[in-house]
C-alpha cells in the first residue's frame, strides 16, 4: 500500500513539473502564484534529484516487502535497512530543499512520512532479526 502511494506522489510530481507552465496564472490567487513561484525557483535539477530519490525508495519498499513475506534476509531485512535510511535521507533532503509554500521544513507530513521507515529500522535489527534467515 505505500508502495502504491509512492508511486502516486512520484506521478503528481511529475505531472505538476510538467505542467507548471500552462497554468493560467490571471485566475490564480496570491497563494497558488506562491507556489508556482518557489517551484521555479527550485529549478530542475532539485526536483529531478527529489523524484529520483522517492522513485529508487518505492522500488526498495516494494521489493522488500516482498522479501519480508518470504523471510529472506537479503531481499528483506538488508534492503529494508537501505529503503529505511534512504527514506530518512529523501524526506530530510526534500525538507530542506522545500520552501514553506510547497510543504516543505519539518511539518506534520514529515513526522507521518518518518514512521514507517524507523518502525522498519526499529523492527527489523531487533524484533525480527532472527527471522529474516537464508
Amino acid at each position: 500500500m505505500l508502495c502504491g502511494f509512492s508511486v502516486l506522489s512520484i506521478v503528481g510530481m511529475m505531472a505538476f513539473f510538467a505542467l507548471q507552465d500552462m497554468m493560467p496564472t490571471d485566475q490564480m490567487d496570491a497563494t497558488q502564484k506562491a507556489q508556482i513561484e518557489a517551484l521555479q525557483d527550485m529549478g530542475t535539477p532539485t526536483l529531478v534529484l527529489i523524484i529520483g530519490l522517492n522513485l529508487l525508495s518505492g522500488i526498495l519498499l516494494l521489493v522488500s516487502g516482498i522479501g519480508y513475506l518470504k523471510q529472506k534476509k537479503v531481499l528483506g531485512r538488508m534492503l529494508g535497512n537501505t529503503y529505511a535510511v534512504l527514506t530518512i535521507v529523501a524526506s530530510i533532503v526534500s525538507g530542506m530543499m522545500f520552501r514553506t509554500e510547497l510543504g516543505g521544513g519539518f511539518n506534520i507530513g514529515t513526522i507521518i512520512g518518518l514512521i514507517y521507515p524507523i518502525l522498519t529500522l526499529v523492527l527489523i535489527n531487533t524484533t525480527f532479526k532472527d527471522d529474516l534467515t537464508s
